[in-house]
This record gives C-alpha cells, sequence and structure tokens, in this order.
C-alpha cells in the first residue's frame, strides 16, 4: 500500500475543516506570534504538492489543524518535534511565553539542564500547571491502550522535559506537585520502554522515577517507583530481585494507600511465580485482594490497578508463569471477554500457553491466531516474547499440523521461531 504523503494529510485535514491555504496559513503565523512574514499560502500549496517539507513548521501546522505530528508525519515524532509541539501547546492553553533556548537534552532524553535566561520566573508558572499536565498524562495513559509504544515515548519525554523545568522554576508546594507529576510522567515512560523491549532504557526511566519521588518527599511515590522497579525485573526473569524490590516498597505498608499496597504485593507475588513458589504467590494476591475496593486515591500514576479484573490478570499470569495449566487456562476464560483491545494481544498468548500446558493444542491455536491479530497492528516486544514462549509450550506439537499452523501465523507478522 502507498504511504500517505505529509502533503496529501495537510490536505486532507484543512478540507475536512473547511479551511484554505490562506486561512492555516494566517492560523499558523498566529500561533508562531507573526504579525507580518512568515508562512504564505504559497509555500503550503508546495507542501501539499510535495515539492517541499514543511520541517520547522510542522509542529505548528499540526497546532493548527488540530492533530498531532505524528498523524501528519504517519510515525513517532522525533524527540525535537514532540518537545516543539508541546511546547507549543502549552502556551496557548496557558498563556506562557517561553524561551526554546532553555531546553537541553542528550539524545536519551534522561539528561536535563536549565539556562535560566528567558525562562519564566517562578511567579510565571501558574497553578493550573499541575492539572493542565495531569490531563496530558491521562490522555497518554489512553493513547496507550491504542497505540504502540515506540510512537507514545517521544511525546512522553517531551511532557515530562517541560514539567521539570516549570518544577525546577518553582517554590513550595507548587514545585513539590510538579516534581510529582514529572515523577508520574517518568513511570509512564518506564512502562512504555518496558513494553517495547528497551530494558536497559526502563531501567534508566525507573531509577529517573525513584529520584523524583524522593526529591518530591512522596512516601506514596517511591514505594509506586521501587513496584516499578520491580516490575524491570520481573522482565527481566529476575524472580529473587522482584521480590526484594516489592518488598522493599512494602517496608513503611502501614502508611501507604491501597493503591501502592496492591501494586507491592501483586508484584512480588510475580516475583514468587518467577521461582515456583506458588503458596507465597496466592498469599499475596489473596492479601491484595482485599485491598482492591479500598483504592479511592487521584494519584495520576499507577492507574492499571483500576482495570476491570485487574488482580484476576496478574493471578492468570502467574500460573501460567508456573504452568498451573488448568487453573489458568479458568482464570484466562474469565478475563478475556473484558479486556481492552490491546491489552488482549498479551492476554491470548499467555492464554494459549496455558492451553497448551493442559494440552489442548487446537484452543491453544485459536487463541495465538486472536494474539497475532494484535500484534499486526501494535508494535510490542513484550507481546511478540509471549507469542515465542507460547511456541515454546506448543512444542510437543511442532511437527504436527498444529504447529504448521503456528508457523504460518508467525511468518505472516515476521517473528522468528526455533524449530
Amino acid at each position: 500500500m502507498e504511504r500517505v504523503t505529509i502533503g496529501e494529510r495537510i490536505r486532507e485535514r484543512r478540507a475536512e475543516l473547511g479551511m484554505g491555504q490562506g486561512q492555516l496559513a494566517v492560523k499558523v503565523n498566529q500561533l508562531a506570534g507573526l504579525t507580518s512574514g512568515g508562512l504564505t499560502r504559497n509555500e503550503i500549496s508546495r507542501y501539499e504538492r510535495g515539492l517541499r517539507k514543511p520541517h520547522d513548521w510542522l509542529p505548528l501546522i499540526a497546532r493548527a489543524l488540530g492533530v498531532s505530528i505524528g498523524w501528519l508525519t504517519g510515525a513517532p515524532a522525533p524527540p525535537s518535534l514532540a518537545l516543539a509541539d508541546a511546547l507549543a501547546q502549552l502556551e496557548q492553553d496557558l498563556g506562557m511565553t517561553i524561551d526554546r533556548r532553555t531546553f537541553l537534552t542528550d539524545t536519551s532524553g534522561l539528561a536535563l539542564s536549565v539556562l535560566p535566561s528567558g525562562f519564566p520566573s517562578s511567579e510565571a508558572v501558574p497553578p493550573e500547571a499541575v492539572t493542565y499536565f495531569r490531563r496530558r498524562l491521562d490522555d497518554l495513559w489512553r493513547a496507550d491502550a491504542a497505540q504502540s509504544p515506540r510512537r507514545l515515548v517521544p511525546t512522553a519525554a517531551a511532557q515530562f522535559q517541560i514539567v521539570a523545568h516549570l518544577a525546577s522554576n518553582s517554590h513550595g508546594d507548587l514545585r513539590r506537585r510538579l516534581w510529582q507529576t514529572a515523577a508520574a510522567f517518568t513511570g509512564l515512560i518506564t512502562w512504555l520502554c518496558q513494553d517495547a523491549g528497551q530494558l536497559d532504557q526502563a531501567s534508566a526511566w525507573g531509577t529517573r522515577t525513584l529520584e523524583l519521588a524522593h526529591r518530591a518527599h512522596d512516601k506514596q511515590l517511591v514505594a509506586h517507583a521501587l513496584t516499578n522497579r520491580a516490575m524491570v525485573d520481573m522482565d527481566l526473569g529476575d524472580g529473587p530481585t522482584t521480590v526484594e524490590m516489592a518488598s522493599a516498597a512494602l517496608a513503611d505498608e502501614k502508611r501507604l494507600c491501597a493503591k501502592v499496597k496492591v501494586q507491592a504485593l501483586q508484584q512480588a507475588a510475580h516475583g514468587h511465580a518467577l521461582v515456583g513458589d506458588r503458596r507465597a504467590c496466592d498469599q499475596l494476591l489473596d492479601r491484595a485482594g482485599r485491598l482492591i475496593d479500598r483504592i479511592d486515591d487521584d494519584h495520576p500514576w499507577g492507574v492499571a490497578t483500576r482495570t476491570p479484573l485487574y488482580l484476576e490478570i496478574q493471578r492468570a499470569t502467574c500460573y501460567s508463569r508456573m504452568r498451573l495449566g488448568a487453573e489458568a487456562v479458568r482464570l484466562w476464560d474469565q478475563v478475556m471477554p473484558s479486556a481492552e483491545w490491546r491489552s488482549s494481544g498479551v492476554f491470548a498468548a499467555r492464554q494459549a500457553a496455558a492451553l497448551a500446558d493442559s494440552r489442548r493444542p487446537e484452543e491453544a491455536v485459536a487463541a495465538l491466531e486472536a494474539a497475532v491479530h494484535v500484534a499486526e497492528k501494535v508494535e510490542s516486544a513484550r507481546l511478540r516474547q509471549e507469542l515465542t514462549t507460547s511456541w515454546e509450550r506448543l512444542a510437543p506439537w511442532h511437527q504436527a499440523s498444529h504447529g504448521q499452523e503456528v508457523r504460518a501465523l508467525f511468518d505472516g507478522i515476521g517473528l522468528p521461531i526455533t524449530p
């Protein structure tokens, strides 16, 4: 299929809005604060005909059209463009003026330095900034349910940079709340990097989350950050370290809110599942189950705990890891009907592994077909790893017709498998 160009997308969106090329140019120049010169109708015409590319104008064109840079380009926005886009939106929504030269970052997005010249004073950072960025965070979590992680990381990292700069130029309670919000963004980025299979980056962002949590003097957030770190260790297959990090999160359990306790308890259960300790796993999940209905905080992180059947999903995953086939299958049968589309791919792959352990290969292949359908649309390293694990569980049927069906499915998404 021929790829749609940036110019074609500009023309398509402009037509939807009933906007002429000259009107678009005027709106872009207004967003840029230009009263003369700037972008012209003829230049937009050249963009739409593919004679030139917008480059520096792209963030403002996207804003004028009410779309994202990613939609215009059909690809993840480079970090520099994502940052420019986020700055333009912030200026428009909160009426702030920010000197772009104050933003410096290394290629990983983890380093952060501030040039004070031209940056707003602490009085210029409105308290509404906290609510504003928490809404952006909510938007990104919702987008995670439908989009690939690689597309979201630049946007999330750009938002984090801005929040961190604002925090470093604020004082008192506003500064503390902005650091809390910055940590919530790094927690999201940690997860996105995990899902993309970038575990080194996930570890680095997890460490940054822990640092910011301490900086905000927030015990709840510190425990959440430790749980995030345990989740990375779980993906690395390190059961003992997963248990240690989750246990550290629970060190001051009496002072923790229900959400954090549930997070840490279920993560510790995953660690015990990795080492095959079912009794400890069940005890921890049972403890979490007595707390799940008490989650009532408004923290902008740990939102996964509000997923329907959250603990059933965790128990089903633990049972799949411990190869408790029939018991895992019963839980997956309960979970799958309410699973969000993107998550359903990972869940179906885990269900397939449990079905294989129960010696039900035909049903396992059907579950894998559903998982592959999601994998065709989503760039998730986590999902592909779960597919590989399911294939390994189907080893007794590799040479049978069931194995050939799975090979054909995996070939369709370019997933290599062992003979």
